[in-house]
């Protein structure tokens, strides 16, 4: 078994070896379900490391030469983002992903059927609309899909850790308490910003 800071080193010099962006992102996630096994990672922790995964999605899909296709999938990470900024009261954060999601949802070439897409933007503002983080809430907690292909909000970060929808509608948001970051995700949080510049 490697130690965090092992495993944060193979990660820094796994994203150094490609400068594919949507690489990058996936390395992370692998990275961010690896470390979960052996250091249960808080909701913050994971939130500020999906963050930099989805900035190298966004990489991908917005400059060119690397021509990644936005999907479905993507608008949800960054709906469920948004809404997760929000719970942790982090205003600029929330409209930052806002903004992503508005582009994302711009250049989007996935045109099924899709609860997300019946009303993204809606979704998108849903802390406005409690209607709209209502349907979301049925959606997650409903047995039967209504739709019967993917993916769903709830099989993205938070998962079943939070419903979000459920605490925007009670009014209820986390503190500062909440967003404590262990040292070994700051340091590497530093090292990824680096890499970045």
């Amino acid at each position: 078994m490697s130690t965090w800071q092992e495993k944060n080193a193979a990660l820094l010099a796994s994203l150094a070896e490609t400068p594919n962006p949507d690489v990058r992102s996936g390395r992370i996630m692998c990275y961010l379900c690896d470390i979960a096994k052996e250091h249960p990672l808080t909701l913050y922790e994971q939130y500020v490391l999906q963050t930099e995964s989805v900035s190298y999605e966004r990489q991908a899909w917005t400059k060119p030469g690397w021509p990644r296709r936005v999907d479905i999938s993507d608008l949800i990470k960054l709906l469920n983002l948004k809404m997760m900024a929000l719970l942790f009261q982090e205003r600029e954060a929330a409209e930052m992903w806002d903004a992503w999601g508005l582009e994302a949802y711009q250049l989007n070439q996935e045109k099924r059927p899709h609860y997300i897409l019946d009303d993204y933007l809606t979704y998108l503002r849903a802390e406005r609309t409690p209607d709209a983080l209502e349907k979301l809430l049925a959606a997650r907690r409903s047995r039967r899909r209504p739709f019967d292909k993917g993916p769903y909000h709830d099989e993205y970060y938070p998962g079943e850790q939070c419903a979000y929808e459920e605490l925007l509608l009670q009014g209820r948001f986390f503190q500062a308490e909440d967003k404590q970051i262990r040292g070994e995700i700051e340091e590497l949080l530093v090292e990824l910003y680096l890499l970045q510049e």
